[in-house]
């Protein structure tokens, strides 16, 4: 089992890993012909939406004591892996 401070160590940095595959979506997205823009950019906007969501569950779990944060985990593995499989399917329509 793995410690809280891991825990949110390793789902931190998946985050910075995640802004900089937005960041590159974006520039790619700013590249495109108009109508793909307009699609890129929903998928895109859909992405910090469940982005923001999982900053919200790590900043939950952040906030509960090394004890109590294990409630937590579950959802917010489901979450994380939700993103990065909307992440996945958002770049393969880039390529």
């Amino acid at each position: 089992m793995a410690s809280k401070e891991a825990y949110q160590k390793k789902y931190e940095a998946q985050l910075k890993e995640w802004d900089a595959r937005l960041d590159q979506l974006s520039a790619k997205a700013a590249k495109a012909t108009a109508e793909a823009r307009i699609r890129y950019e929903n998928e895109l906007e859909d992405l910090r939406r469940k982005r923001a969501a999982a900053l919200r569950t790590l900043e939950a779990l952040s906030k509960r004591s090394e004890g109590a944060w294990e409630d937590l985990k579950d959802g917010a593995e489901k979450t994380w892996a939700e993103m990065g499989k909307a992440m996945d399917h958002v770049a393969q329509h880039f390529r």
